[in-house]
C-alpha cells in the first residue's frame, strides 16, 4: 500500500519540466512551464495541486523541478511565482491570469485579441528586461511604472477587477486597509487609467510633473575623419537654434599620426551636466569646432582615418588656425531615447568667413556642400539626474576616460555645498587699424591674462576648456589679413574670492607673422583690460562690454624685456570701456608706456556663475551688513532695497542671505524695547517672509528640498527661536494696524511650516547646550496669539483662512518640540474661537489634515482632537447651510472612526 507523506515546507513549490498526460483521474496533467503547489510525496510521486486551473492530482517527480516562489497572500487566496520577486513576479501572475481569457478572445474571434498579444508581448520584454538583474535603478523604476501601466490597462480592457496599489507600485491588502482608503484608490487608479487609454501598450504614461529637474546628456565618441595633415583641436559644446553655447567647451586632440587598434577603445565620453528642463523643449545642437595647430599655411594634406587621443600640450608654440564645424541637431535622437544609433556630424570647411558665421549657417540649414565622408561620429544617450545621481544608478557611464562639462550658467536647483566662482568670458571681436608701414591687414591674435594688482600674471586660472589643465593664457584663432575679427570663443577665469576682488584680465594683440623667423620677432601691439570687481564692490555685469584699445610703446617702457608687465600694470590708471573715456580723448591719452588708439575697439561679453559673488548692490548690502551695523540708515536702508531684488538672484545665494539675515536678527540690537514698522526684527522678518515665500512658488518650488536641507545641515543659529517668536506674535497682535500689517501677517501664515522648522532647529541647537530644556515653553506664547488671531473679525478673515490652511503643515514640526496633548488642546482651542458659521470648508479640511497627522496618530493628543471633531461634524451636519460640505464630513467622519479604531 502506497504511503503518502505530507512535506514539512507547506509553501513548496515546483515547475512543470516536461508535458505529462494521463488517463487517470488521480493523475495532474502538466504542461511545461507551469506551476504547481506541493502537498505530499511518495518516492516516486508528488501530490499538488495547479495554480493554473483548480485541480489536483498526483505526478511523477522525475517531470518538475523544486524552486524557490514568491508567495501573496490575501485571506484565503495565494498567488505565487517562480523566478524573481517585485515587477518580475506581478508580471508573471498577470499573465497566468491573462492567458485563459487571451485563449478564449481567439476562440470567440473577439476585437480584442490582437490589443491584449500587444499586451502580453510587451510585458513579457518588459519581465526579460527586470529578470536579468542587470538595469540601473532608473531603467528599473520605469521597466516597473511602465509595466504596473499596461497590466492595469489589460485589466481594463479585459473587464477584471482593478489591483490597487501604492505609489511604490505595491498591492493594497484589502484585508487590512479601510473601506474608505480602498475606494478612495481605487478611485485614483481609475482616473490614473482614463487619463493614459488612449496610449500604446510598450509606451510609458505620462507624468504630469517631472520627477527630475537636472538631465545630463552622454556623448561617446567613435571616430572623427577629417583630411588635415596638422595636430587639430576640437572642441564640443551643446549649442541652441540660436548657435548661442549651452554648456563649456570639452577640448579634445586629433593628433597627426596614425593610432594603433588599443587606442580605439580609450576615446573619451563626453558628458554633459547640470542641464534644466528647457533642454527637452529647445532644439539642441552638437557642435564640434575644430582648429588646426601649425604654421599659418597648412601642410601637404593626405586622406586618412584616425581616432581622438589625448589633450593638445599647452607649451606648443604654434598659431590656432580656424578649420571648420562638425554640426548636428540632436533634439529627436534625444527625445528618442535610443542609445544604439550611431549619429554623424558633418563637416564643413572653414574657407572665406569666420567660423561663428559658418556655425550659424549650418544650424540655420542653409545650403552648403558638407563632406559625409568626413565628421564626427558619437554615440548619445540622456538621463534624468545630476552627476552624483549617474554615478549611484549608472556608474558604466562615468568610468574610465570621462570628461565632464557643466552647464554655462546654474542649474534649475542649486544644492547646498555647491559652491562655483566661474566667469566666462567671450571673445566677441574687435576692430584694429592698420598701423603705420603695413600694407596689408594684420593676422591678429588675441591673448587673454589675469594679472593682480601688480600687474603680475597669476598663473594656471584659466580653462581653456573641460578636459585640459589649466593654462597661464588663453590665445585666439587667427584670421588671415583681418583687421575687424570675430572670434566668438570662450574661456574660463577659475578665481578664489580673495584673488577676484583684486585681479583685472588684460587682453593683448599681436600679429601672426606667416614668416617663422619674422613671427618671432613679433612682439603685441596693442592691450585692453577689464575689471572684474566695480568700485562698490559688485563684480562686472554680464553683459557685452566694449573697451578701449592702448597701444604698446616700447620706447616708452622702462625696459623692453618688461613691456607687457609694466603695461599691465599702468592700464589700470586709465578707463577700461570705452563710454568711460574722457571728452576730447582723441587728441591724447597716455600713461607711459601705453597710448590711447581711439579708432580701435575690442568687444569681450562676461558672464558669471558663482554663489559668493554677486553682481547686486542690494545682495551686497546685506551680505555685508556687519561693515555697515553702525551705521543705522545704511542697514535698514539695505534690508528694505533687498526687497526689490528679483527672484532669480535671490534664489542664487539663498543660504548666503538666509544666514546673514538670523545674524542681523540675533546680533544687531533694536533701539527702542518695542517692535515698530521700522525695527531691525520687522525689516528681517519681511526679507525673510519673501525669501520663504518664494520658495514655495510654483516657479521654484524645486528649490524646496534645497531649503530643507539648509535648515537641517547649514542652519546653526541656537538664539534665534526667542526672537522669531517674538516678531511672530507681534505680526499677529499688530494684524489690525493697517493694509501692510495685514499683508505681512498673510504672508507670515503662508510661510508658517518653513518658519516653524526654522525654530524648532534652533530650539534643538540651544537645548544640546542645556541639558535640562525639555520643551520649548516659548512656543506657548504664539500659540495664545494664533488663538486670539482665530477670535478677529471680518478685517482678519483672509489670515484665518490661511492660518487654517497652513497650521496642520506646522504641526508635525512643533510637535517634536512642544508637549502633543497641550499642542492638541491650542489647536482645539483655535478652532472653537473661530465662530462654526465661519470659513467651514478651511475648518473642515484643517480638522482633516491634523486627524491624518501626528495628532491624530497618539493618544493623548487624539484624546482632545476628536471630541471636538465629533461636535463639529454634528453641528454641520445638522445645518442646512452647510450642506456643501457634506462630502467633506463624510470623509472627516471615515478618518475620525479610523483612529479611534486604532489599538493605542
Amino acid at each position: 500500500m502506497t504511503v503518502w507523506q505530507k512535506l514539512e515546507n507547506e509553501d513548496c513549490y515546483a515547475v512543470a519540466l516536461y508535458n505529462f498526460n494521463s488517463s487517470s483521474p488521480f493523475h495532474l496533467p502538466l504542461e511545461v512551464g507551469e506551476l504547481v503547489h506541493l502537498e505530499r510525496e511518495t518516492a516516486d510521486w508528488y501530490w499538488g495541486s495547479s495554480l493554473r486551473r483548480d485541480k489536483s492530482g498526483a505526478f511523477p517527480k522525475g517531470y518538475v523541478v523544486i524552486r524557490e516562489c514568491n508567495v501573496d497572500r490575501c485571506g484565503e487566496t495565494v498567488v505565487a511565482s517562480a523566478g524573481g520577486s517585485g515587477v518580475v513576479h506581478d508580471i508573471a501572475i498577470t499573465l497566468r491570469e491573462w492567458l485563459q481569457h487571451w485563449k478564449t478572445l481567439y476562440r470567440t474571434n473577439d476585437e480584442r485579441f490582437k490589443f491584449m498579444e500587444v499586451s502580453m508581448r510587451a510585458l513579457l520584454e518588459l519581465r526579460g528586461q527586470a529578470a536579468t538583474g542587470a538595469l540601473p535603478q532608473d531603467q528599473l523604476r520605469r521597466v516597473a511604472r511602465t509595466a504596473v501601466f499596461t497590466i492595469d490597462k489589460g485589466n481594463r480592457t479585459l473587464g477584471m477587477e482593478l489591483a490597487v496599489r501604492t505609489i511604490s507600485g505595491q498591492l493594497v491588502d484589502p484585508l487590512t486597509t479601510s473601506t474608505f482608503k480602498l475606494n478612495a484608490l481605487h478611485d485614483e487608479a481609475n482616473s490614473r487609467i482614463d487619463k493614459n487609454m488612449e496610449t500604446t501598450p510598450s509606451s510609458r504614461p505620462t507624468s504630469q510633473t517631472p520627477t527630475a529637474r537636472t538631465y545630463t546628456i552622454v556623448v561617446h565618441i567613435k571616430n572623427f575623419v577629417c583630411r588635415m595633415s596638422d595636430t587639430a583641436e576640437l572642441s564640443l559644446a551643446l549649442h541652441d537654434s540660436s548657435g548661442s553655447k549651452i554648456t563649456e567647451n570639452v577640448l579634445l586632440k586629433w593628433p597627426p599620426g596614425h593610432l594603433g587598434a588599443a587606442e580605439l577603445f580609450t576615446a573619451p565620453s563626453v558628458v554633459f551636466t547640470d542641464l534644466g528642463s528647457d533642454i527637452k523643449k529647445e532644439k539642441i545642437h552638437l557642435v564640434c569646432h575644430v582648429v588646426r595647430l601649425g604654421s599659418m599655411e597648412p601642410q601637404n594634406m593626405d586622406h586618412r582615418r584616425s581616432t581622438i587621443s589625448g589633450p593638445p600640450s599647452p607649451t606648443a608654440h604654434t598659431m590656432r588656425r580656424p578649420f571648420g564645424v562638425a554640426s548636428a541637431d540632436i533634439t529627436m535622437h534625444l527625445a528618442s531615447d535610443n542609445s544604439d544609433k550611431e549619429i554623424q556630424l558633418p563637416f564643413y570647411a572653414c574657407e572665406k568667413e569666420n567660423m561663428d558665421t559658418l556655425l550659424k549657417k549650418v544650424i540655420a540649414n542653409r545650403e552648403l556642400k558638407d563632406k559625409h565622408a568626413q565628421g564626427l561620429w558619437v554615440f548619445l544617450q540622456m538621463v534624468e539626474g545630476d552627476l552624483k545621481q549617474i554615478r549611484q544608478e549608472n556608474p558604466h557611464m562615468v568610468v574610465g576616460n570621462t570628461v565632464f562639462a557643466r552647464k554655462m550658467g546654474f542649474p534649475e536647483v542649486i544644492l547646498p555645498g555647491d559652491a562655483r566662482n566661474d566667469l566666462y568670458v567671450t571673445l566677441c571681436g574687435g576692430s584694429f587699424s592698420r598701423g603705420s608701414g603695413k600694407s596689408s591687414e594684420r593676422n591678429i591674435e588675441l591673448a587673454a591674462r589675469v594679472v593682480d594688482k601688480h600687474g603680475v600674471v597669476i598663473p594656471g586660472v584659466i580653462s581653456v576648456g573641460a578636459g585640459v589643465p589649466l593654462v597661464d593664457e588663453f590665445t585666439s584663432v587667427v584670421y588671415y589679413h583681418e583687421d575687424k575679427p570675430r572670434w566668438q570663443e570662450v574661456f574660463k577665469v577659475c578665481l578664489n574670492i580673495e584673488e577676484f576682488k583684486e585681479a583685472h584680465i588684460v587682453f593683448l594683440c599681436r600679429h601672426r607673422s606667416s614668416n617663422e623667423a619674422k613671427d618671432r620677432a613679433e612682439k603685441p601691439f596693442a592691450l585692453s583690460y577689464l575689471r572684474l570687481m566695480q568700485k562698490e564692490g559688485t563684480t562686472t555685469p554680464d553683459t557685452v562690454h566694449n573697451l578701449a584699445v592702448y597701444k604698446i610703446e616700447y620706447k616708452r617702457s622702462a625696459s623692453a624685456a618688461g613691456a607687457e608687465a609694466e603695461a599691465a600694470l599702468a592700464c589700470l590708471q586709465l578707463p577700461s570701456r570705452r563710454a568711460s573715456l574722457p571728452a576730447g580723448c582723441e587728441r591724447g591719452l597716455a600713461r607711459a608706456p601705453l597710448a590711447l588708439q581711439p579708432r580701435d575697439c575690442l568687444a569681450v561679453a562676461t558672464r558669471l556663475c558663482s554663489t559668493k559673488l554677486t553682481q547686486r548692490e542690494e545682495i551686497l548690502g546685506v551680505l555685508k551688513w556687519s561693515a555697515t551695523a553702525a551705521d543705522d540708515g545704511a542697514l535698514r536702508g539695505a534690508l528694505t532695497r533687498l526687497l526689490r531684488v528679483p527672484n532669480d538672484e535671490l534664489v542664487k545665494f539663498l543660504q548666503d542671505i538666509l544666514d546673514a539675515l538670523f545674524c542681523i536678527l540675533t546680533q544687531v540690537e533694536e533701539d527702542t524695547p518695542e517692535y515698530t514698522e521700522q525695527s531691525y526684527a520687522v525689516l528681517v522678518l519681511d526679507c525673510l517672509l519673501q525669501v520663504l515665500a518664494l520658495v514655495t512658488d510654483h516657479k521654484y518650488q524645486h528649490f524646496q528640498p534645497v531649503l530643507h536641507v539648509y535648515i537641517e545641515k547649514s542652519f546653526c543659529d541656537a538664539l534665534a527661536y526667542e526672537k522669531l517668536i517674538s516678531i511672530m506674535v507681534w505680526a499677529i497682535r499688530s494684524a489690525e494696524q493697517g493694509e501692510a500689517a495685514s499683508k505681512r501677517l498673510l504672508q507670515c501664515m503662508k510661510c508658517l511650516e518653513s518658519l516653524s522648522r526654522v525654530l524648532v532647529r534652533s530650539w534643538q541647537l540651544r537645548s544640546a547646550l542645556s541639558a535640562d530644556l525639555l520643551h520649548c515653553h516659548d512656543l506657548q506664547s504664539l500659540l495664545e496669539a494664533l488663538v486670539w488671531l482665530m477670535r478677529c473679525g471680518d478685517h482678519a478673515l483672509t489670515c484665518q483662512g490661511s492660518a487654517l490652511k497652513y497650521l496642520p503643515h506646522a504641526v508635525p514640526h512643533l510637535i517634536r518640540i512642544y508637549p502633543d496633548t497641550q499642542l492638541s488642546e491650542y489647536t482645539v482651542w483655535a478652532l472653537e474661537a473661530l465662530p462654526l458659521g465661519r470659513l467651514s470648508n478651511q475648518r473642515l479640511h484643517a480638522l482633516l489634515e491634523l486627524v491624518r497627522g501626528p495628532l491624530g496618530a497618539s493618544a493623548g493628543p487624539r484624546a482632545k482632537l476628536l471630541p471636538h471633531l465629533a461636535s463639529t461634524l454634528r453641528a454641520l451636519l445638522r445645518a442646512p447651510a452647510e450642506c456643501p460640505y457634506v462630502f467633506t464630513c463624510d470623509g472627516m467622519y471615515a478618518h475620525g472612526t479610523i483612529a479611534t479604531k486604532r489599538r493605542d
